[in-house]
């Protein structure tokens, strides 16, 4: 509005840069937080999928690549 009454216009003062440091510093908190969610949720995963092969290989059993050939029932 300045413009119209042949005022400046002026500029806004610049960031104080304790705060753009503190902004910096929690941005990289939080990229680490993420990351480590992120390896959690792999290893969660990770766990899942060879947990059911463990149990499947286990050494209890004579041999654990054919199977169980008893027949359950009858």
């Amino acid at each position: 509005m300045g413009m119209l009454f042949g005022g400046k216009v002026k500029s806004p003062p610049p960031p104080d840069p304790k705060i753009s440091e503190a902004q910096q510093r929690q941005e990289e908190r939080l990229d680490a937080r993420e990351e480590k969610q992120m390896r959690e949720l792999a290893a969660q995963k990770r766990a899942r999928r060879i947990a059911g092969q463990r149990l499947l290989l286990s050494p209890e059993r004579e041999n654990p690549q054919v199977g169980i050939k008893e027949k359950l029932g009858g």
